[in-house]
């Protein structure tokens, strides 16, 4: 053996001796709920999921035939889950849900199979297999599902890049034909397939790499397959970027965007269809931002009046029906939950799929 030879040796010895990093083999939690003739894993699943919703099945008679999964990897501050169902499931969370629990992040699911139908706030929700949806669990949605399979990347608000935070992605389904939404479904698809490979840290920077590519779908189209100019597309992010830093001014209104856009009326209504309109879209924007105020901790020492005119209310009376209206509880009433939570120094646990997970993450 020449020299050579035994220094190759020595070196693939010390290679092999050396500490490699655990990868992570596989998904850290693993629920399977088969078919039970009293309908028990039905309603397993049922208390699997009060951490984030309410469930019942769409046909009740279908309780014993019932069956469920959930495979889900932890990554740091995100979480990957592919769940399925057998049946279909009526999901709701209410305004009471979003305070009781304090879950506070937002669902980037690719639809593999099955189709999600209902409302998220105004908006109108529908996504078909191979649509990617924007779940917002910081406000109320009710949905109809078919039988389902889903693969989720949970992502706390907090982990957000401002881009997609300023935007009001709840029921978002950007447009499936387009690139960057295609390209997103793909790189969901190959994470997950590699996880099992992958160690922690590079799970986690890979699910990071899914969140800005989310960014860039979610600016790139808007809807079921709908046909968009871009300069359409490039209108509606002018104009939510600028609602987003003018909302302190309560003088903001259709005829200050329009003035500011330099665009015909027209166009700027086209824009904001299916936001129920420009005036709906600002109010929207209000309420959600003055409901993540309420529900935090940066401004618990704030009045709730002052807190509704940092985000151009001019009446705290209309502010608070407003926002009864809109989220089933008053400001008043989110604000005490969100202090009882804070006596315990901790957000309320409750039974479900890694809750104490979920519940902390990115806090």
């Amino acid at each position: 053996m020449t020299h050579q030879d035994q220094k190759q040796d020595a070196l693939a010895a010390q290679a092999e001796a050396a500490p490699r990093e655990d990868v992570l083999g596989g998904p850290q939690i693993a629920i399977v709920l088969p078919p039970s003739p009293d309908g028990a894993s039905f309603k397993a699943w049922q208390h699997h999921l009060t951490f984030a919703c309410s469930v019942d099945l769409v046909e009740p008679e279908d309780a014993p035939a019932f069956h469920a999964s959930t495979e889900l990897y932890m990554l740091g501050r995100f979480m990957l889950s592919l769940s399925t169902s057998s049946h279909a499931n009526r999901l709701a969370r209410t305004g009471e849900d979003v305070a009781r629990t304090g879950v506070d992040h937002v669902n980037i699911s690719l639809h593999l199979e099955g189709a999600y139908e209902g409302s998220c706030g105004k908006r109108v929700f529908l996504a078909r297999p191979g649509d990617v949806s924007f779940i917002d669990f910081g406000m109320p949605f009710a949905f109809e599902t078919s039988p389902y399979r889903t693969l989720a990347l949970t992502v706390p608000r907090s982990a957000m890049p401002d881009g997609l935070r300023n935007r009001a992605v709840h029921g978002l389904v950007p447009n499936v034909d387009l690139p960057a939404t295609r390209l997103l479904a793909q790189l969901m698809r190959e994470v997950y397939a590699a996880l099992p490979g992958m160690t922690l840290a590079q799970g986690e920077a890979a699910a990071a790499a899914i969140v800005e590519m989310a960014l860039a779908a979610s600016q790139s189209g808007y809807g079921m397959r709908e046909e968009r100019s871009p300069a359409d597309l490039d209108l509606i992010g002018q104009a939510q970027w600028h609602i987003e830093r003018s909302l302190a001014d309560p003088t903001l209104s259709v005829g200050s965007l329009l003035a500011w856009l330099r665009v015909s009326r027209g166009a700027l209504y086209s824009a904001f269809a299916e936001h129920g309109g420009v005036h709906a879209y600002i109010g929207e924007r209000r309420l959600q931002r003055c409901y993540e105020a309420i529900n935090g901790d940066d401004r618990a020492d704030e009045t709730l009046g002052a807190i509704a005119f940092s985000f151009g209310f001019r009446s705290e009376a209309h502010f608070s029906r407003s926002f009864k209206s809109r989220f089933g509880i008053t400001p008043r009433g989110l604000r005490n939950i969100a202090r009882q939570r804070g006596v315990d120094m901790l957000p309320p646990t409750t039974t479900g799929v890694a809750p104490d997970g979920i519940q902390t993450l990115g806090r």
